[in-house]
C-alpha cells in the first residue's frame, strides 16, 4: 500500500549541496509519490523555482555561496514566491541557528540525521496546511466575488430609488407638506446605500489591483494640489478654509504610489471636510522628518475628535465611528481601512493623533523620502491660507 498516494501527493524541490543527500532524499521521497525537484545550490533552487513553482522546499541551511537563510529570505521577498513553505535541514549541532533562521521565513527545520517516519510526517503536514491555506483562499476569492456582484446588481435599482425621490421633491413636495420628510430620508438613505456600494466595489478592486502599487520616486505636493482640488466643492459647500503649511525648503520626493497617495490624501482631506463644522479650517501640513529620512503629511480638522473607543478600532473594515458627518455625508467605515493597506504597501505609515487644545482629530502618514545632495533640514515653515 502506498503511503502517500500519487493524487494527494505534492511537487517538492530538495536543495541540499551534498551529492549523495540529495539522492537519498529524492529516491525516499519519489518512492512515496512525491513529485521531486532537485538543486545542489541556492542559485540553482531560486532557477528551479522559476522554472516551475514546488509546494514545499527542503532546504539545506549551510551551502556554500548562497546559503540557506539568504535563499529563504530572496523567496519570501518575491511575492510570487512568498506563499511556499520552506522547511530547513541542518545537522544537529546547528539546530540553535535553524530556530534562528525561522524569522527568515521558513515554517520549520528538521536535524539530520533524518528519523524517515519524522521526516515524511513533517512535509506532509506542511503540504496539508498548504493546501488548506490555498483552499481557504479560493473561498475567500470566490465570497468576494460574489459580494462584488450581488453590490453591482443592487447599485441600478438603488440609483433608481433615488431618482424617482428626487423628482417627487422637484415636482414641489416640499416641506411644509408632511411627505417632504419622508423623500428626503428616501434619498439620504439611497445615498448611503450607494455609498456602500461604491465603496465595496472599490474595495475588491482594490484587492485585485494592489499587486499593481509600484513605488516611484514623486513630489507629493504635486499630489496634494490634485487632492485640494477634487475637494474644492465640499469645501466650498461647507464654507471651509483650507490652510497649507509647507517647510521652507520644500517636503522634496517621496517613495510613493501616485494613484495609491492620491487614494489615501483624498480620504484624509475628504473625512476632514466631512466632520468639520461649517466656517471652519482643514489644515495640510507637510515636513521633513529631523533626520530627512522621511516625510510627513498632517491632515488636522476642527470636527469632535475621537472617542478612545473609535480608535482602537479605527482602521477596521466597516467600523463606523460614533462622530457623524456635519453636513449629511454618508459614511461607510471602509476608507481608512483601505488606506492603511495602500500606505504600508508603500512601505509607509498611518495613524492618528488627537489635534491639542483646539480639539478636532490630526491624520497623518509617513512616507520614506528620496535622498537629495545638498538638502537643509531647517524646519521654518511657509503658511497660505485657500478660503475656498
Amino acid at each position: 500500500m502506498n503511503d502517500f498516494p500519487t493524487e494527494k501527493g505534492g511537487v517538492v524541490l530538495v536543495v541540499d549541496d551534498v551529492p549523495r543527500n540529495l539522492q537519498l532524499l529524492g529516491t525516499f521521497l519519489k518512492a512515496r509519490h512525491f513529485d521531486v525537484m532537485l538543486a545542489d545550490n541556492g542559485q540553482m533552487a531560486l532557477a528551479r523555482v522559476g522554472a516551475r513553482r514546488p509546494d514545499l522546499i527542503l532546504l539545506d541551511l549551510m551551502m556554500p555561496g548562497m546559503d540557506g537563510m539568504e535563499v529563504c529570505r530572496r523567496l519570501k521577498a518575491d511575492p510570487k514566491t512568498a506563499d511556499i513553505p520552506v522547511v530547513f535541514l541542518t545537522a544537529a549541532s546547528e539546530a540553535a541557528l535553524a530556530a534562528d533562521a525561522i524569522g527568515s521565513g521558513a515554517v520549520d527545520y528538521i536535524t539530520r540525521p533524518f528519523n524517515t517516519a519524522e521526516l515524511l510526517a513533517r512535509v506532509r503536514t506542511h503540504l496539508a496546511l498548504k493546501r488548506t491555506r490555498d483552499e481557504l483562499g479560493r473561498i475567500i476569492m470566490q465570497k468576494n466575488e460574489l459580494m462584488s456582484a450581488v453590490a453591482h446588481d443592487l447599485k441600478n435599482p438603488v440609483s433608481a430609488m433615488r431618482i424617482s425621490a428626487l423628482v417627487l421633491r422637484d415636482q414641489g413636495l416640499v416641506a411644509p407638506d408632511p411627505r417632504a420628510e419622508l423623500v428626503d430620508e428616501i434619498v439620504k438613505s439611497c445615498e448611503q446605500v450607494l455609498s456602500f456600494i461604491q465603496d465595496r466595489l472599490e474595495k475588491s478592486a482594490r484587492a485585485v489591483h494592489l499587486e499593481l502599487v509600484h513605488v516611484v520616486s514623486l513630489d507629493p505636493i504635486e499630489v496634494l494640489n490634485i487632492v485640494i482640488t477634487q475637494n474644492l466643492p465640499f469645501l466650498t459647500k461647507k464654507d471651509l478654509a483650507l490652510e497649507l503649511e509647507l517647510s521652507e525648503d520644500g517636503a522634496g520626493e517621496v517613495l510613493a504610489d501616485h494613484g495609491a497617495l492620491n487614494r489615501v490624501l483624498n480620504n484624509l482631506v475628504s473625512n476632514a471636510v466631512k466632520f468639520s463644522p461649517p466656517g471652519r479650517r482643514v489644515v495640510v501640513a507637510v515636513r521633513r522628518s529631523e533626520g530627512g529620512s522621511h516625510v510627513r503629511i498632517e491632515v488636522r480638522d476642527q470636527g469632535p475628535g475621537l472617542t478612545e473607543e473609535d480608535r482602537r478600532h479605527l482602521f477596521t473594515p466597516y467600523r463606523r465611528l460614533s462622530a457623524q458627518p456635519t453636513g449629511g455625508e454618508s459614511s461607510t467605515g471602509l476608507g481608512l481601512s483601505i488606506a492603511r493597506e495602500l500606505t504600508e504597501k508603500m512601505h509607509g505609515k498611518i495613524g492618528y493623533d488627537p489635534a491639542g487644545e483646539a480639539g478636532g482629530a490630526c491624520f497623518w502618514i509617513e512616507l520614506r523620502a528620496v535622498a537629495q545632495a545638498g538638502e537643509s533640514t531647517a524646519d521654518g515653515t511657509a503658511r497660505a491660507t485657500l478660503t475656498a
